[in-house]
C-alpha cells in the first residue's frame, strides 16, 4: 500500500439497501492516534466474494455489522485479508509485522491487541467482547507477501473452514441416515469446498444444483457426482434419502427440493445467502424444518471435544489437501481503487460475478 496517501478510506453500505454505498474519507491515522496496547493496521488487500454479501444480508441477525461499527444506518462489510502494522503501542507487536484476518473494506484499522503470542493476536476492543471469538483472531504471518499463496488464503480459507465444518457436522450425525447430499449454489466456493470433502466419503453421492450458465464450470471441478440445473430438480430420484445443504438462500429452490423429496429429505441445512435478493419466497414446504448452521457454534463444540490444537491440526491437514487441488479452478483478478471495488461489489450483489474468477481488492488505488 502507498503509505504516502494521506487519506483513510472506508467503504460504507446502507444496511437497509445494500445497493446504496459510499466511500468515507478521513485524515490518515498515525501513531499519535493510538492508546496504550493499540495497534494500527494498514490493509494490504482482501478478497471480495459472495460470502461478503452473506455477511451483509445477515448483518443484523448474526451480528456482522457489530465488528466494525458505523454511524447511523450505515454498515461496514467484513472481509478477509492481509494487513501490516504501521504503528504500535503494544510491546510485543512491532511495526512491519504482518497479519491475516477479518477487516473492514477500507485502508486502516485500529485494534486493541490482546493475548499476543508468536502465532496470533486477538482484537480485544470493547465492542467485540460479546462477538464470535473466531472473527476476533488475527494470525501472524510471514512478513514477505506471497501473492499466490495469499490469494488462496483470502479467497478460500474462511469459506473452506465452513465447508470442512459442514462435512464434519454431517459425518458426525451419520448424514442423518441419507446417502445423497444435495448442494445448492454448486459453483460457490463454500459448496465446492464441501463437495471436495464429501467426495472423499465412501458411499455418499454429491449432487450440485446450479444455474445453466455455470454447469460446465461445476462439472469441470470433478467433485460432484451429478450436476443438475435448478429447473430440473424434479428429474432427481425422489425416493433417495437425501440431505440438502442450502448455500443460496433462494426460498423457491429450497421449497422445490423439499416438496420433491418430501419424507425422503432427512435433513435441511441452511448456510448462506448467495442469492441475497431471493432469500424469501419459500412456500409451505414438505419434509423437515430447515435448520441454520452457524459455524462458530460447531467450532466451539468440536474444540471442547478435541482439546487444544485438535481442531486446528485436523483443519490444516484438510486445507493442505484442498489447496493442492484448487489452484487452477479459479483465475485471480486484482482490482484497486474505489471504482474497481464498486464494480466488483455491484456484480457480486447482483449475482453476476463469474464463478471462475476470484477477486482480490483494495480501495486504495496506489
Amino acid at each position: 500500500m502507498n503509505t504516502t496517501n494521506l487519506q483513510n478510506t472506508q467503504m460504507l453500505v446502507a444496511k437497509n439497501d445494500l445497493s446504496t454505498f459510499k466511500f468515507e474519507h478521513s485524515p490518515r491515522l498515525t501513531a499519535t492516534d493510538l492508546n496504550d496496547r493499540q495497534v494500527l493496521l494498514e490493509v494490504e488487500y482482501f478478497a471480495l466474494t459472495a460470502n461478503n454479501i452473506t455477511y451483509a444480508v445477515a448483518g443484523d441477525s448474526m451480528g456482522y455489522w457489530q465488528f466494525f461499527p458505523a454511524e447511523g444506518d450505515w454498515g461496514r462489510i467484513p472481509v478477509w485479508g492481509f494487513a501490516h502494522v504501521s504503528a504500535s503501542r503494544h510491546p510485543d507487536v512491532a511495526v512491519g509485522d504482518r497479519v491475516y484476518g477479518y477487516f473492514p473494506m477500507g485502508t486502516q484499522l485500529v485494534i486493541q491487541a490482546d493475548r499476543v503470542s508468536e502465532k496470533q493476536m486477538i482484537d480485544g476492543s470493547a465492542h467485540r467482547a460479546g462477538l464470535a471469538p473466531v472473527y476476533n483472531q488475527l494470525l501472524r504471518v510471514n512478513s514477505s507477501p506471497d501473492a499466490d499463496a495469499d490469494a488462496l488464503q483470502m479467497l478460500y480459507r474462511p469459506l473452506f473452514i465452513t465447508s470442512w465444518l459442514l462435512d464434519d457436522f454431517l459425518a458426525h450425525n451419520e448424514f442423518f441416515g441419507a446417502r445423497q447430499i444435495i448442494l445448492t449454489s454448486a459453483s460457490s466456493k463454500t459448496s465446492f469446498g464441501l463437495a471436495f470433502m464429501l467426495a472423499q466419503r465412501d458411499g455418499i453421492k454429491v449432487v450440485g444444483l446450479t444455474s445453466p450458465g455455470n454447469v460446465d464450470f461445476v462439472k469441470g471441478l470433478g467433485v460432484y457426482d451429478e450436476v443438475v440445473t435448478y429447473d430440473s430438480i424434479t428429474a432427481l430420484d425422489a425416493s433417495a434419502d437425501s440431505v440438502i445443504v442450502d448455500m443460496a438462500g433462494n426460498g423457491s429452490t429450497l421449497a422445490a427440493v423439499h416438496n420433491h423429496f418430501d419424507s425422503a429429505l432427512r435433513y435441511s441445512c441452511l448456510v448462506g445467502a448467495t442469492h441475497w435478493n431471493e432469500r424469501g419466497g419459500a412456500r409451505e414446504m414438505a419434509g423437515p424444518e430447515p435448520a441454520l448452521f452457524f459455524a462458530p457454534n460447531h467450532i466451539k463444540e468440536r474444540s471442547a471435544e478435541w482439546g487444544p490444537g485438535g481442531l486446528e491440526n485436523r483443519f490444516e491437514a484438510a486445507w493442505q489437501g484442498f489447496t493442492a487441488k484448487v489452484g487452477n479452478w479459479v483465475t485471480v483478478q486484482n482490482c484497486r481503487g474505489e471504482e474497481a471495488v464498486s464494480h466488483i461489489y455491484t456484480q457480486l450483489l447482483a449475482g453476476k460475478a463469474p464463478p471462475d474468477v476470484g477477486y482480490i481488492a483494495n480501495v486504495d488505488p496506489a
